[in-house]
């Protein structure tokens, strides 16, 4: 039996499964740079120390470790016991154990609550059919001279709507085409939506810095895995897939990382947080 500390703990789990910091960052909602210095034992990286319990809970359930050993370890100060090889996998099932038991006994649950939304949507759904068919046969029972009269009403509707779409379709467009392409940005804080327009190639996304230091990531690209620029790595371009509608970009420092997509320059000022999420939509 020998011991290891939290990180080493971590950073086996997660490398056996082939995950890098980016999946990771997916699964646990938490910033790469705080799960790598989780694995780094840099606690003092992280500014609060409820946060690193709260981080440690999350990072070992996914991993699917028992965080109360975890937890432990780092009140105390102390490292993780292990067993050497051939005993390791005893080891990993006592640290799933709680986390497996506890998950079988509310796994039934969701189910239940799906069953009786979906006996509610059934019945609420059956009463709408049965009123709209007894509505129905009361306007069929109605006499002719109403007949007359809506048909004439939706005969005037028709025209008036005739009317207006002629008038629309030669009037100016209050819009006009841009050619090149163009990013149309939303939100702010944390996440920036960026839709991308007009784009007729497949997008470029290019990263340069001068005097910080920022770890990045771009899904379905060369650089998904992460990628760190420092002045000794100022610039890194990636190229997303042809047809590729959704991706997200990661920065672990918003502040001096100059961004540009498909050419064009974004202005990232509305990312008021020290890091940030680019979430880009591209139309054709």
């Amino acid at each position: 039996m020998r011991q290891k500390s939290i990180g080493e703990v971590l950073r086996a789990a997660r490398e056996s499964r082939g995950w890098n910091f980016a999946d990771l960052q997916r699964m646990t909602k938490i910033h790469a740079k705080y799960l790598q210095a989780l694995e780094y034992n840099d606690f003092e990286f992280i500014p609060d120390p409820a946060y690193i319990r709260s981080f440690l809970q999350r990072y070992a359930e996914v991993l699917e470790l028992d965080a109360a050993v975890l937890i432990d370890a780092y009140d105390k100060n102390s490292l993780v016991m292990y067993y050497e090889a051939g005993e390791e996998e005893e080891l990993q099932s006592e640290l799933r154990r709680s986390y497996k038991v506890k998950k079988k006994k509310t796994s039934y649950l969701p189910l239940i609550y799906l069953l009786l939304a979906s006996i509610f949507i059934l019945f609420f759904v059956t009463y709408i059919v049965y009123s709209r068919v007894q509505n129905q046969a009361r306007i069929t029972g109605t006499s002719t001279s109403y007949s007359v009269v809506s048909q004439s009403s939706s005969t005037a509707t028709e025209e008036m709507e005739t009317s207006v779409s002629t008038s629309s379709s030669t009037a100016p467009s209050s819009s006009s085409q841009v050619s090149g392409v163009s990013l149309v940005t939303s939100g702010g804080g944390s996440d920036l939506a960026v839709t991308v327009k007009g784009s007729k190639e497949p997008v470029t996304v290019t990263l340069a810095v001068s005097s910080v230091t920022s770890w990045v990531s771009l899904t379905d690209s060369e650089i998904a895995g992460g990628f760190t620029l420092s002045t000794a790595n100022p610039t890194v371009s990636a190229t997303l897939p042809a047809g590729t509608s959704t991706a997200t970009l990661v920065l672990g420092v918003v502040r001096g990382v100059d961004i540009t997509i498909a050419g064009q320059k974004l202005d990232t000022s509305a990312l008021t947080n020290q890091s940030g999420n680019v979430l880009l939509t591209i139309e054709q």
